[in-house]
């Protein structure tokens, strides 16, 4: 008996490891363009998110708002840059770990509003995503 527990253990353990966790948004592995520049007065280089360089890439322009992904320095992390068209000082981003499966980063707006980074193939038809807008196969939004 003790080897069989042993033995569905090791095939659990087997089936866990061979699972693969997300690998972030695929748009991030598309070459980049010049619309992938952030604005210049978007300076991440002071912010502690360690945004890979070059990495930005633009997912959307949705009510006078750009939102863009990128990729962290930090193994297996996403970042979403928002920035609102003529207003670039008042950009906001926020990182966070791909393995959270659906829903990788929301970024809140001083407005009330929020915007969310979401992993590829996302049913966004589920009760949980009831009220928010998908501008992007990866970018949901709450309205103002």
């Amino acid at each position: 008996m003790k080897s069989r527990v042993l033995v569905v253990i090791a095939l659990l353990g087997a089936l866990v490891a061979c699972t693969p966790e997300p690998a972030g948004p695929k748009v991030l592995d598309r070459e980049a363009t010049a619309e992938d520049k952030l604005p210049e007065s978007v300076g991440l280089s002071g912010v502690d998110l360690n945004v890979e360089p070059g990495s930005t890439r633009l997912l959307a322009i949705h009510d006078d708002v750009q939102y863009f992904a990128a990729r962290s320095t930090t193994a297996g992390t996403a970042c979403l840059i928002v920035v609102p068209v003529g207003l670039t000082d008042r950009w906001r981003v926020g990182c966070a770990g791909v393995v959270t499966r659906d829903r990788i980063v929301t970024v809140s707006g001083a407005d009330g509003s929020e915007a969310t980074l979401i992993n590829d193939d996302v049913d966004t038809s589920r009760p949980e995503y009831k009220g928010l807008v998908k501008i992007h196969d990866n970018v949901l939004v709450s309205s103002r």
